[in-house]
């Protein structure tokens, strides 16, 4: 007699690229299919994109298709899985727990930050925040730095579910010669991407390379010297493709959670220069797979050693490799099952 799949909604739309987004294609494609069936959500305005989960696919107008994908994903589903926090209506938490559904998410970044883009914010306040937690009974940090710093009202579990990275895409060379630095993310404030052409002065003979779009785009081609190279958002096949160039990873910003971006360069080889302030050193072990820093002083010279000792860059681009490996899909994707299968 077979033992009956669990039926896992992954609350995400598969073919938008972002954090989450991925996340969940990853877990559609990597969760053991002889005991899961995944169901996800598409949007009608860009190609569909191939993976094991069936997918609702919604169309025009979105505003209305979208709450009917998540009806429909609840609905069939015996456990949700929410990721992004304001993208569905919150009733549906309430639908979930009226037909017995097992609800689960993810803290993806330090909840009680008082930053501008910060969740309590975003929320319009700590009460709100704490509200619409109340109704999810599984929470999960996504590093062990996340859950001690959640100290705002929102309970977390005490068991860190790491994401993970789809390795297998990018191409492992150990980097021998710094000669190209590359930044990925969205150009806005938050990300400081303004340190980065700061960089770009000091350093005339190295190509700083930025991947990705954002509001501050054009204020900072305004301010870029001739070293530095704006590419645009990319796919994540033209970034695997781009990144076979880059030899180092800078992430000026100093409030994040666990960057996904981290681990995709490190799975091409590329170590990551990254500062202090998030709890970095729970991945990343300091001049053996990558660069922790405290302030800008320390990172400028952590790049003067990269250029004069290019066995410091070569041992570190092995260690990115290992970083990497440990975080593959394949590996993590043990502890998601578990998790899964004991919720509350």
């Amino acid at each position: 007699m077979h033992k009956k799949k669990i039926k896992i909604f992954l609350g995400g739309y598969l073919n938008y690229t972002n954090a989450q987004n991925l996340n969940c294609l990853a877990l559609a494609n990597y969760l053991d299919s002889s005991k899961f069936t995944t169901y996800a959500l598409s949007v009608y305005f860009l190609p569909k994109i191939k993976s094991k989960a069936i997918v609702f696919n919604c169309f025009y107008p979105f505003k209305i298709s979208s709450i009917l994908g998540f009806l429909w994903g609840v609905i069939i589903c015996d456990i949700a899985y929410f990721p992004k926090h304001k993208s569905h209506p919150f009733w549906i938490h309430y639908i979930a727990m009226f037909l017995g559904k097992k609800i689960f998410t993810t803290i993806e970044n330090n909840m009680c930050d008082l930053e501008k883009e910060s969740m309590i914010n975003s929320f319009k306040g700590k009460k709100n925040l704490i509200n619409y937690f109340k109704r999810i009974p599984n929470i999960f940090g996504i590093t062990q730095y996340i859950i001690d710093n959640a100290k705002c009202g929102v309970k977390l579990e005490n068991k860190v579910l790491y994401l993970g990275v789809e390795s297998d895409i990018f191409s492992a060379k150990v980097r021998s010669k710094l000669k190209n630095i590359v930044f990925v993310g969205t150009l806005k404030k938050r990300k400081r991407v303004g340190e980065f052409l700061e960089l770009a002065k000091i350093f005339p003979d190295i190509n700083f390379n930025i991947i990705g779009d954002g509001i501050d785009k054009e204020s900072l081609r305004i301010n870029a010297t001739d070293n530095v190279i704006f590419y645009g958002p990319l796919s994540q096949v033209e970034l695997a493709s781009k990144f076979n160039d880059m030899d180092l990873h800078i992430l000026p910003s100093i409030s994040e959670g666990f960057p996904k971006v981290i681990l995709e360069t490190a799975s091409a080889g590329i170590p990551s220069l990254v500062y202090s302030n998030y709890g970095a050193s729970e991945w990343i072990v300091s001049n053996e797979n990558g660069f922790i820093v405290n302030d800008f002083e320390q990172l400028t010279t952590t790049l003067r050693g990269l250029i004069n000792n290019e066995n410091l860059l070569t041992r570190n681009s092995e260690g990115a490799i290992l970083l990497a490996k440990k975080f593959n899909w394949k590996r993590v994707i043990g502890e998601w099952e578990n998790v899964i299968c004991n919720l509350r």
